[in-house]
């Protein structure tokens, strides 16, 4: 074996199958990065999304509150008058 062949690469060695395997775990690292960040941001809209539909939720009781009362005191007026 010549010192040319001793030098050359072997992709089949020890070294280059962990920096490969290194590599993955890398890529694999920056993946689950980017899915934990966007995790956050779903989580974000989520809470808003929630804080919305409560909001629109109390603004709905409310304003059916105010028809009801609406409704039976104009009842109330009507039933009133035709006595």
């Amino acid at each position: 074996m010549t010192s040319e062949e001793s030098m050359s690469f072997d992709p089949h060695s020890t070294d280059a199958m962990f920096a490969k395997v290194l590599s993955k775990l890398e890529e694999q690292s920056a993946m689950l990065t980017e899915m934990r960040e966007n995790g956050r941001v779903i989580e974000s809209e989520i809470a808003g999304l929630k804080s919305w539909r409560d909001t629109f939720e109390g603004k709905v009781t409310v304003i059916a509150a105010l028809v009801s009362a609406g409704v039976g005191i104009a009842i109330t007026i009507i039933l009133h008058f035709l006595k």
